[in-house]
């Protein structure tokens, strides 16, 4: 997901001969990554790299801490090239210390052995954050990143069409949710109540929300369970949404197609991580005052079981030669309230517990009419369950995914996803099983 943003276990075998083939060498070198510890004089010189709009918080930072300095250096995000930069410069002894990492590429980042257990710098201070967060981030026990921003999903509807259908309120179950979607289709079927669902990472979110995951690990050994009972419920009832016209073919926010369909009020709802807000704010922006958020609509009434999508941790990378002062920078990225309050501007919200409290998110948006919608989204944080564990080939299941939905069924994908993640791992030199 992108993103999607889930729970990680364990990572098997990464001290094996197979994974630490994929050795790299050592973190930059001393003019771009310098340190105390190293024995150098002088301040500390950290290198940052990521995507988001991190600029103004380094800037704070380097304000306040002149004896270690941050350069942010931007690059695209990670699956459009930003992880292979950063691996290839790290092979070349030139990477940073520090990069953006999604949660669901830690996995596939430590089997290329370019992460670093920051265990002993970060444990005590992960309590700031939200637990699923803390999960994210860490592998077997150990920290490997410091959560930054999460994206609890939730339902964005128009509260004006829904009045124009007669829906009352918003779906509070997925049975509500397809009733509802048939009400509107009876009405005027050019009309859809919701999006389809249409890739690995959203199929990824839905799944965590019924507590299955799609991998585990046992001994030495990954088991891939992608083709599991949750999984299976969520394709079969997206599928049977499409299949019965109920969904629009198009996606959601950022998609030229949902802002024309939303435009010609040809779409009610959408279910999608609070950061997603940004895309209809962005885009939308004479819808003003027309749209509010829900919770995300649950399998068994009142259960509160949320999901999740996107995210990412601040991680400190193999080799470098100041790991304590690259955890205080990445603590003060995630926690520093001034710098929460920057992040929020941009669009991000918080992994931290008190971030979720600023007053940017605490008070009403007029966009949604007013409404606290950092209310929703806080709650939808705190119900993502914490049963997820992702695996060391994220890039490989959405390519895949993306290939088989396009081809035949949501259930089908899954049987061919199921059995080529199967594959990708054994490939890794991972020992692998079938769930």
């Amino acid at each position: 997901m992108d993103r999607t943003t889930i729970r990680t276990r364990r990572l098997l075998a990464l001290a094996t001969a197979s994974v630490m083939a994929f050795g790299v060498g050592a973190c930059s070198d001393d003019k771009k990554n310098s340190a105390g510890e190293s024995g150098q004089s002088g301040p500390v010189k950290m290198e940052f790299w990521g995507w988001a709009g991190y600029e103004k918080i380094v800037d704070q930072w380097n304000a306040a801490h002149p004896d270690i300095k941050i350069t942010f250096r931007k690059i695209p995000s990670g699956p459009k090239g930003g992880y292979t930069q950063i691996s290839n410069a790290l092979t070349a002894g030139d990477g940073p210390c520090l990069a953006q990492i999604e949660y669901q590429n830690i996995p596939s980042m430590l089997v290329k052995n370019t992460l670093m257990d920051i265990t002993e710098y970060a444990s005590d201070g992960m309590d700031k954050y939200v637990p699923s967060a803390g999960a994210f981030s860490s592998v077997g026990g150990k920290v490997y990143g410091v959560p930054v921003d999460v994206g609890p999903m939730v339902l964005f509807y128009r509260k004006d069409l829904f009045a124009k259908y007669g829906i009352s309120k918003p779906s509070a179950t997925w049975a509500d949710y397809k009733a509802d979607a048939e009400k509107v289709k009876a009405a005027d079927p050019t009309v859809k109540f919701g999006t389809v669902l249409g890739g690995g990472d959203a199929l990824a979110s839905f799944t965590l929300q019924t507590g299955q995951s799609w991998y585990s690990t046992k001994g030495d050994s990954w088991t891939v369970s992608i083709d599991n009972p949750g999984t299976r419920k969520v394709a079969a009832y997206w599928q049977d949404l499409k299949d019965q016209g109920l969904t629009a073919k198009h996606g959601s926010a950022w998609d030229p197609q949902f802002n024309k369909a939303s435009e010609n009020g040809k779409v009610l709802t959408f279910v999608a991580p609070a950061w997603a807000a940004g895309g209809i704010k962005s885009d939308l922006k004479g819808q003003a005052g027309k749209w509010r958020v829900a919770p995300m609509p649950t399998w068994e009434a009142g259960d509160g079981t949320s999901a999740s999508g996107g995210g990412s941790a601040t991680s400190v990378m193999t080799g470098c030669k100041t790991p304590r002062e690259a955890v205080q920078f990445a603590d003060f990225l995630s926690s520093d309230p001034q710098a929460v309050k920057t992040g929020v501007e941009t669009g991000l919200y918080p992994a931290s517990k008190a971030g979720q409290d600023d007053p940017l998110l605490a008070g009403g948006d007029p966009f949604f009419g007013g409404q606290k919608v950092g209310d929703v989204y806080k709650a939808s944080a705190s119900g993502v369950p914490s049963t997820w564990t992702n695996g060391p080939t994220f890039q490989q299941v959405e390519t895949d995914f993306t290939a088989a939905i396009g081809k035949g069924t949501l259930p089908e994908a899954v049987t061919k996803v199921q059995a080529s993640t199967v594959a990708a791992i054994k490939q890794l030199g991972l020992s692998v099983t079938n769930g």
